[in-house]
């Protein structure tokens, strides 16, 4: 469709950028033939001459929404926003409000991308984060997550999570050094934009009009790719931990392979211990919550000390014997269990009846008699159970050569659906 066969119920959703000076000739057609100008008050007085009328967004918004959707299915109706629709915008909640076949989008720029051309920062290793409407905490973990896994981030202020308020949350989460590139009043004569320290954007204060790209330590201003933090693979010394009470690299990776894990999942880490198979998920997918349950109390603070040591914001770690804090944990889709002690068939039937629709269990056994009891156990739930014994060598040093030597076999059953590919 274009401007001449505009035709309601059809609603233009243009982006302004940072003004009317990055309006396209497109989007300048499809405004010139709008009947009506919707948006916020600041940005419709760039049209004061446009012969249609306005439509001044108000609170709450969700008035204004229905006024649209009422007023455009008879009259033409274009809706103008700040940036880019799309992006963390109000294009988004128009598209989900009345589909997306009602909309035609014309896209802009963003204030992210006007702020990295300014500072001549790339954006292709940058990850968006936006406070607009959201908790500080929330919004904070995701930006904490980009850092640590070696990312840009590019960040949406609104009035309480302001740049100085952002900076201040960096210092107290570890993130010192990092760099914080704040710019102000973008695309208007009063454009200011400055390199800080999260110590310096500490004490200062910035326009409201403003918009934050933080900079890991170490990637340089021209750095196109993360600086190679490691996600995954982590060695045994690598963990605080307690003599051999941990999941060897090995048996590591064929347990996150096999729990075939999806963004958005709650996982249970059960018998945690140093926590290493929950960190290492956290990492690899952006899980909507992880419970590291350990019951000996030494472990569990060697478990506090890496998920410190490994920024794991996601994982949340319980001390207390698994069957008295189960009870309280948000149903798994996804459940690991690598310690059970003697109480195994009762743990078994708790996360046979929390587990979530299409979910799996997978366990580690060095025991036979363990092994039989577990796949008993799902086999007779009507799961089906895959089995696979790993059995690892590492190669050691033998004076000026190398030998190799075992490690112990561990069996790794995996439980789920029938069906599902495992």
């Amino acid at each position: 469709m274009n401007a001449v066969d505009w035709k309601p119920p059809s609603i233009a959703v243009i982006g302004m950028g940072a003004g009317p000076q990055w309006l396209s000739a497109l989007a300048l057609e499809w405004i010139a033939a709008a009947q009506i100008l919707a948006g916020a008050p600041r940005l419709l007085e760039s049209f004061q001459d446009h012969g249609g009328e306005k439509l001044y967004l108000k609170s709450p918004l969700s008035e204004s929404i229905e006024e649209i959707g009422a007023v455009s299915n008879s009259r033409r109706l274009a809706f103008i926003c700040s940036g880019d629709p799309l992006f963390f915008g109000l294009g988004n909640t128009l598209s989900e409000k009345f589909g997306r076949d009602r909309l035609v989008v014309i896209p802009n720029v963003t204030s992210i991308q006007m702020l990295c051309a300014a500072a001549g920062e790339s954006w292709d290793s940058l990850d968006a984060v936006s406070f607009h409407g959201a908790r500080g905490e929330a919004g904070m973990e995701r930006l904490l997550e980009t850092l640590q896994n070696g990312r840009k981030a590019g960040v949406l202020t609104d009035p309480r999570h302001k740049p100085r308020w952002i900076a201040r949350e960096l210092i107290r989460s570890g993130f010192p050094e990092c760099r914080m590139l704040i710019g102000e009043q973008l695309g208007t004569e009063r454009q200011s934009i400055g390199s800080f320290s999260p110590s310096e954007a500490s004490g200062m204060e910035f326009s409201p009009l403003n918009v934050v790209v933080i900079v890991p330590e170490g990637m340089g201003p021209a750095d196109n790719a993360s600086p190679g933090q490691r996600v995954f693979g982590f060695e045994e010394e690598a963990f605080e931990r307690e003599a051999a009470m941990i999941t060897k690299k090995e048996v590591r990776a064929v347990v996150l392979a096999s729990l075939q894990l999806e963004h958005g999942q709650v996982l249970w880490d059960l018998g945690a211990a140093t926590g290493s198979v929950s960190i290492e998920a956290a990492r690899i997918a952006r899980l909507e919550q992880v419970y590291a349950v350990e019951k000996n109390p030494s472990r569990y603070a060697k478990l506090l000390l890496n998920l410190h040591k490994f920024g794991a914001l996601r994982v949340r770690a319980i001390c207390a014997e698994a069957l008295d804090a189960l009870a309280e944990l948000a149903a798994p889709d996804r459940v690991f269990i690598g310690g059970s002690g003697e109480n195994l068939e009762a743990i078994l039937e708790v996360v046979s009846n929390r587990l979530l629709p299409g979910g799996m269990v997978v366990q580690t056994a060095v025991l036979l008699h363990t092994l039989e009891k577990a796949a008993t156990f799902w086999k007779n739930k009507g799961f089906e159970v895959c089995i696979v014994q790993i059995q690892a060598n590492r190669s050691v040093p033998a004076g000026k050569e190398l030998r190799l030597e075992a490690l112990n076999p561990v069996f790794i059953l995996s439980a789920g659906p029938k069906g599902v590919s495992r």
